[in-house]
């Protein structure tokens, strides 16, 4: 240091200390009230250095050599400044329905993700409203729930997008914007299907059904005439209604005659009999629970419990999962797998049976049926839970906007013309692509009847038809045989008169050698 003394170097030190954090600060981006595009004049010019003051005319070394003297740096602006930065907003990447949030490739810049949603849409619409400028950056968080809120607690992030439910571990970390809607979350069942009062009676049996057993009571009804009609039956036409006339009484002032008939009728009857006791176990059953459409469907979740039925969720949603086991009360292994996103493997899920319910968070719900609007019906348990859009770390100056923003949202009536617009489908459908919901009990369960009553009446057909043909057969060969028998006569017959006729001849040759050795001697 030579002849300068200590407290001289600490001063000129100390200024160029001051030099640097000046220079520190002119290299943040500063904007001016109203601007939201950083430009060269909002620099440090408009900052500007007042006072520099020591505190300590005469600084002692401390016991390592070290002199310490405590300065104060005052600033002073010529006009207000806003400290510019660009705002990360996380955007997790969740297995929900990309209506509400889609993440792809962004077809210009491919290292760039492209973002859309509603969620990313309301988002947007809250920023515009806002009173502060800012600028932000999303960004694809690929993490659990819990690792999105300890990055926010750590303010890696200074917002993130998408339904979070919010509850009281949640509040302790972070800040929620205001909840525009309530969550859930909601059952979706298969609606049973409303009863038509004209083709009711038709309800118990699927059309397969009514055709096979039509198809099957034509074909007796055709054997039997034609068995009875061999047999010589005076009442041919009568008897024809007769396997018909067992489809809704049991007597018949007709009796058959043959013994076929009997054999076509036993399987026949057999079958009539399971299938009329069936169709009115069931019609009985439809006609009763028909009256009551609208139960409470508080009684079909302990149904559910009951039946031990396998009801669908994301199990990906921890949230979920928790209410579904610890408040409802179903069991772990009953509760089958599908993603949240996946709206269409729901419906197929539903429609063939593979599980009796799902359920969803509220605003997925209604996607799902706005989509499905025929076939499908909800209802939310007692339980609600709110649910916000944004989250923030705790103490982030950034969540009374963005509150105040969607509370604005909500009163202009902006954030119901796009919940509107999102549910709006030009054409529902009542089930997935190439899966009918099916109605009433189809012709599988009593496959074994029609095939047993179906080979009855072959066999009674081909003994039938052989019969006739035997006795053609039989007179054909009697008519050869007899034919045979009289050319066996007539050659039999023929060789006796030349047998005959030869005897003559020999008796009249010996005769005549008598008469001559006679003569002679």
């Amino acid at each position: 240091m030579g002849n300068e003394s200590s407290t001289s170097y600490m001063s000129r030190h100390m200024y160029e200390i001051a030099r640097e954090i000046a220079s520190l600060i002119g290299d943040y981006l500063w904007l001016k009230p109203g601007t939201t595009v950083y430009e060269e004049s909002d620099r440090i010019s408009d900052l500007d250095i007042v006072t520099l003051n020591l505190n300590s005319r005469n600084p002692t070394p401390n016991t390592g050599g070290i002199i310490q003297m405590a300065a104060t740096i005052s600033f002073s602006t010529s006009k207000p400044v806003h400290y510019y930065t660009e705002k990360s907003i996380a955007v997790p990447v969740r297995s929900i329905p990309m209506q509400f949030l889609n993440i792809s490739q962004d077809e210009k810049n491919h290292n760039e993700a492209q973002i859309t949603g509603f969620w990313i849409d309301l988002f947007k619409e809250a920023v515009a409203v806002m009173p502060v400028n800012t600028t932000y950056k999303l960004v694809p968080f690929y993490g659990s729930d819990d690792q999105l809120f300890k990055a926010l607690a750590r303010r890696t992030f200074d917002a993130a997008i998408g339904l979070t439910v919010m509850t009281r571990k949640g509040s302790e970390l972070l800040e929620f914007s205001y909840p525009c809607f309530e969550v859930g979350p909601m059952l979706v069942m298969k609606e049973k299907p409303e009863l038509n009062q004209v083709f009711s009676f038709m309800m118990p049996f699927t059309n397969e059904m009514w055709c096979t057993l039509a198809a099957m009571a034509v074909f007796n009804a055709f054997v039997i005439w034609l068995v009875e009609s061999r047999s010589g039956h005076e009442s041919v036409g009568a008897i024809f209604w007769f396997p018909l006339a067992t489809l809704f009484y049991g007597g018949h002032r007709e009796s058959p005659r043959s013994n076929l008939t009997y054999f076509v009728l036993a399987p026949w009857l057999v079958l009539i009999l399971v299938v009329s006791s069936t169709y009115t176990q069931s019609f009985t059953s439809m006609i009763t629970t028909s009256s009551d459409t609208e139960s409470s469907s508080c009684l079909d979740i302990e149904d559910l419990k009951k039946t031990n039925a396998i009801v669908g969720c994301d199990m990906e949603d921890p949230i979920m999962l928790q209410h579904l086991v610890e408040y409802i009360g179903f069991q772990r292994k009953n509760i089958k797998h599908i993603a949240q996103s996946s709206i269409d493997d729901y419906a197929k899920a539903l429609s063939t049976g593979k599980i009796k319910a799902a359920f969803f968070w509220a605003p997925y719900s209604g996607l799902f049926l706005a989509k499905y609007c025929k076939g499908f019906r909800s209802w939310g348990p007692n339980r609600n839970l709110r649910g916000s859009s944004v989250i923030f770390p705790s103490g982030s100056p950034f969540a009374p906007y963005m509150s105040e923003a969607m509370v604005r949202l909500s009163g202009n009536g902006k954030f119901k013309r796009m919940m509107d617009d999102l549910l709006s489908f030009p054409e529902c459908s009542s089930s997935t692509i190439g899966v009918t919901m099916k109605r009433g009990i189809g012709p599988g369960p009593f496959s074994g009847l029609f095939i047993l009553s179906g080979t009855a009446s072959a066999v009674a057909i081909l003994i039938t038809v052989i019969r006739p043909m035997r006795r053609r057969w039989e007179r054909l060969v009697q008519g050869m045989l007899m034919g045979r028998g009289l050319w066996v006569w007539l050659t039999t017959l023929f060789s006796r008169d030349q047998r005959g006729n030869q005897l003559q001849v020999q008796l009249a040759r010996i005769s005549f050698t008598s008469q001559t050795q006679l003569t002679s001697s």
